[in-house]
């Protein structure tokens, strides 16, 4: 028999949604068994509720539309956990585009595990700039701890964290790292996290995005989600962060310049530097960039 799963989908007045809800339909689904899918608009007003009406009348898998106002995308993402009624929910982001055996792969490495994590991959324009494309800052891959996990493609098994009382924080929910905290939480107690590579779903990359000074923002917010993680979970290394992420920063630094500024290993380099700093920062001074809540273009159905 299938396994019920929920897709949920949070989204804030991003037109890119349908185009998500419809790579969904076109999903091939052997192994599992889409229970529903759920919408969670995270904007001030219920705008997007009759849209999503509307498109649930014709739709393939069954639709639902839940309001979690608050531009946080924590509570966006806990209103999803609480309108889950299987005991599987699959995450995947409003401006990604799942491939057809998305789900049946994702679930392939559920056994014996609460937490499967796939790879999102990047897609470049023709006009965004080649480095971009080469030094691939924006897809999301797990390359060092498996718990060091995301939920842009990402399946939870909804009982273990209700019954771990895990929850994304909500004063994380405008800055980013909830998803590490609550992978990280998970581990601790006792869950076991699954990669597999295999599941891929795809982001389009904006040119809004395709700038270093959004891939060193990104990067420096990331490093300081790190600290925020060995604040709480390795007391020993917080200690000695100022010291680590110091010298880590200094000699990427150092190795940005002696690559000759403007070369992809030059911008891979600022780049390791940028996340170093904002462990450093955190360390010192712990506090994280706000990087949600900005004002995108209003959805509208293309």
């Amino acid at each position: 028999m299938a396994e019920p799963i929920t897709i949920c989908i949070c989204t804030y007045r991003r037109p890119s949604l349908f185009e998500t809800l419809a790579s969904i339909e076109r999903l091939a689904v052997k192994q599992v068994e889409v229970a529903a899918v759920l919408v969670v608009d995270n904007d001030v007003h219920d705008g997007l509720r009759s849209q999503v009406a509307e498109l649930a009348s014709a739709y393939r898998f069954p639709l639902r539309y839940r309001h979690a106002p608050a531009q946080n995308i924590s509570i966006a993402r806990n209103a999803a956990l609480d309108g889950v009624e299987t005991r599987w929910a699959a995450f995947i982001d409003d401006d990604e585009v799942a491939s057809e055996d998305w789900l049946d792969n994702l679930y392939a490495g559920a056994e014996g595990a609460q937490a499967v994590i796939g790879q999102s991959v990047a897609q470049y324009g023709s006009a965004l700039p080649g480095w971009a494309e080469r030094c691939d800052f924006h897809s999301n891959r797990i390359t060092g701890r498996v718990d060091n996990a995301y939920t842009s493609n990402a399946l939870l098994d909804v009982e273990f964290l209700r019954h771990s009382a895990i929850r994304f924080r909500e004063e994380l929910g405008r800055t980013g790292g909830e998803d590490t905290i609550l992978f990280r939480q998970l581990s601790e107690s006792g869950g076991r996290i699954v990669y597999r590579p295999e599941s891929v779903v795809y982001e389009e990359v904006p040119r809004s995005r395709a700038s270093m000074t959004w891939v060193l923002r990104r990067m420096f917010r990331a490093g300081q989600t790190h600290g925020l993680l060995l604040r709480e979970f390795d007391a020993n290394a917080f200690a000695r962060l100022g010291l680590t992420a110091g010298t880590k920063a200094l000699a990427s630094a150092a190795m940005a310049v002696v690559s000759l500024p403007g070369t992809d290993a030059s911008r891979r380099w600022a780049a390791r530097s940028a996340l170093h700093l904002g462990a450093l920062s955190y360390r010192f001074r712990p506090t994280i960039l706000e990087e949600y809540g900005a004002d995108p273009v209003p959805v509208s159905r293309r």
